[in-house]
């Protein structure tokens, strides 16, 4: 995610405007701060001896879920409920808790299992956790290593499935309709498109060589390219917006972009990579050099806030609520602790 980025911001425009890139015409050396709030960071609350922890989602209403390595020394499976921290154990069954990716407004926790120590290429499960309840989704036919990435608000999930096919990994792409209990639609999937995320309505971002698409009722749409980019690529969908990074080589530098629905790549003013959008357009992701190197948000196009680069802690925004936060997480590269918090505009 770093980026050596020329010059100055000017500098870096100029040469993505004669590459034929479209810029948000909010560019700004500086974060444009609202004058109505300030950005406030408060930490997630965890018990005594944790020696770190990682937010992932949200149910959008203040509510969180990850990871969290707890007094025991073990990842643990964690939400954030009203200042306090539900322990979901480090199993569920018999399997390890890999991650929770993502959750609903009525806080049902998708989370997923594996059997493997990393790269996780043994079995996986798709777990779904309501009311303390929790419901093991289907498998495949195949022996594959599937893994969850988003859930809607209707209780539809999707993910995909890692099969080895003539000897290389090929990535299918996996749905549990909530109004079919028990089943699971593989697509198999052209070009070496590879499933990244999922938006409210079914749109499935894909990734490939040859540029991120889109996946909508069995159709790919690739997103629109940038003249002269070395590679494009997204990280996450939101109503119909896309982020991502635009990278370019002799010298190398990348910049986040921003898709916005009417289809068009924009560069994000001071940035180098993206992370996450929420539906109203709030976006986090990595700063500049020339803005620190650190973490930032941004609204649109409009660049808001900066979260300065340490040099003792490693920082992620991973996740941005409709309700207007951003939360985070940090890592000491020192002695490997670290914390998950929450910046809110107040």
């Amino acid at each position: 995610m770093n980026v050596n980025r020329l010059g100055s911001l000017a500098a870096g425009t100029l040469l993505l405007l004669a590459s034929g890139t479209v810029v948000s015409g909010a560019a700004s050396a500086s974060a444009s701060t609202s004058t109505a709030c300030a950005w406030t960071r408060s930490a997630l609350p965890v018990p005594t001896g944790t020696l770190r922890s990682e937010v992932t989602a949200t149910n959008h209403q203040g509510g969180f879920s990850g990871r969290a390595v707890l007094a025991d020394g073990f990842w643990h499976g964690v939400s954030w409920r009203n200042g306090q921290l539900i322990d979901y154990g480090t199993k569920i069954g018999n399997e390890p808790i890999v991650g929770l990716p993502d959750e609903t407004r009525a806080s049902t926790v998708l989370a997923w299992t594996a059997i493997a120590a990393p790269p996780y290429f043994g079995p996986s499960y798709v777990i779904l956790i309501k009311n303390g309840q929790t419901e093991t989704l289907a498998r495949p036919a195949n022996n594959g290593f599937i893994r969850p990435f988003a859930i809607n608000e209707k209780g539809d999930v999707t993910g995909r499935n890692m099969v080895k096919v003539d000897n290389q990994y090929v990535h299918r792409l996996l749905r549990w309709p909530a109004d079919q209990p028990g089943q699971v639609i593989e697509t198999v999937l052209p070009d070496k498109y590879q499933p990244e995320d999922a938006d409210e309505d079914g749109t499935v971002l894909l990734s490939s060589p040859n540029g991120p698409a889109l996946w909508r009722n069995g159709v790919i749409t690739p997103l629109a390219k940038i003249s002269g980019a070395a590679g494009m690529f997204a990280t996450d969908i939101s109503n119909g917006r896309v982020v991502g990074s635009v990278s370019y080589t002799s010298p190398y530098r990348s910049y986040g972009i921003l898709w916005d629905t009417d289809g068009v790549p924009r560069v994000l003013p001071n940035s180098s990579d993206t992370q996450a959008i929420n539906p109203d357009g709030l976006i986090t992701g990595t700063t500049d050099e020339a803005t620190g190197g650190g973490e930032g948000i941004w609204r649109l196009g409009q660049f808001v806030h900066a979260v300065p680069k340490s040099p003792t802690h490693s920082i992620w925004l991973t996740v941005a609520s409709d309700d207007g936060s951003v939360a985070g997480y940090t890592y000491n590269v020192n002695d490997g602790t670290g914390e998950s918090f929450v910046l809110r505009c107040v």
